[in-house]
């Protein structure tokens, strides 16, 4: 069984994504990937897909209709969205599943005090996947369609799964209020001054408008380095704070460059690597530095609470 849906309106910007590529850093090719891989997990769960993959979408999303055969779709982030089906309009639910038939439509506005959100749907895309995935990154044009993001008109064909059933969660994801945002040294982390790594992990910084899914800069006290601002260019990783020349520290973010030569002081552990990825810009953010240990901890519990999410989904 076969079902097509067409993007009305594609949204600010709208990707395909997956959970990335892996083990071609030495090749110049970044993981890339979800920028916030448990929403896009859970979506797939909701729609009831063994490949995870999804569309998704910065601040303003996108209009979708379903034009041949029928599918499931879910939406998850803290979202704004109506479902039209039956020609009747309804208010959407995030973190729960719609069956949506020929003519029904999922209308996104918009993303709630935060960046990203996922829409999801049920079925095998038909598309070739480019080294293994299905996710796009319009900057280096790498994924299917040369990875550009997603247009006007376009149509994707779903091989859909036959069992379709719409589901909920009865434990939701929660939407986090502060801004505090915990970090292990990084290897240059003796190239700075102590006062300004005092003032680094007790003032804030502010979020600019230059920042994409590539890196985000901040701006606040600058941060003196006492040995070199450049060093000889070496692998680098997700949520790595490099400080250039200036003093105001970029974080990589899922997009990022496979190598750099720009001093790295901290790096954002995992458990609250999706937190930073949802503030938007103009937020204030601070820092805490924690041990391995609390990193490790932490790390496991936000693995088990999608865990407990995921296993509390039930039939509508």
């Amino acid at each position: 069984m076969k079902a097509k849906i067409k993007f009305l309106n594609s949204g600010m910007l709208t990707t395909l994504q997956d959970y990335g590529r892996i083990h071609l850093q030495d090749i110049g090719i970044s993981k890339g990937g979800a920028a916030l891989p448990s929403l896009m997990q859970i979506g797939n769960e909701l729609v009831g897909n063994k490949t995870h993959y999804s569309f998704e979408f910065i601040f303003n999303g996108p209009t979708v209709e379903i034009v041949e055969g029928q599918t499931t779709i879910s939406v998850t982030g803290n979202v704004n969205f109506e479902i039209l089906r039956n020609e009747k309009m309804e208010k959407g639910t995030p973190f729960r599943s719609y069956v949506l038939k020929k003519n029904d439509q999922v209308i996104i506005q918009n993303t709630i005090d935060s960046v990203y959100g996922y829409l999801s749907f049920g079925g095998d895309m038909q598309l070739n996947k480019v080294f293994n995935s299905f996710s796009c990154n319009p900057r280096s044009k790498i994924g299917p369609r040369d990875g550009a993001k997603i247009k006007k008109d376009e149509v994707f064909v779903l091989n859909i799964n036959e069992n379709q059933t719409e589901f909920k969660l009865n434990r939701l994801p929660e939407f986090h209020s502060n801004n505090k945002i915990r970090l292990l040294e990084g290897p240059q982390f003796h190239f700075f001054e102590k006062k300004s790594i005092q003032n680094f992990f007790n003032t804030p910084y502010e979020i600019t408008t230059t920042t994409d899914k590539m890196g985000m800069r901040l701006a606040g006290n600058k941060i003196q380095n006492q040995l070199t601002s450049n060093i000889k260019s070496e692998a680098i990783i997700k949520g790595a704070i490099q400080v250039p020349a200036d003093g105001q520290p970029i974080i990589l973010l899922t997009d990022h460059q496979t190598i750099g030569g720009y001093p790295k002081i901290a790096v954002v552990i995992s458990a609250d690597f999706e937190k930073l990825m949802q503030m938007p810009p103009k937020s204030m953010i601070t820092f805490k530095k924690v041990n391995y240990k609390e990193a490790q901890i932490s790390h496991e519990l936000h693995q088990k609470t999608i865990k407990n999410i995921l296993e509390s989904k039930t039939t509508i």
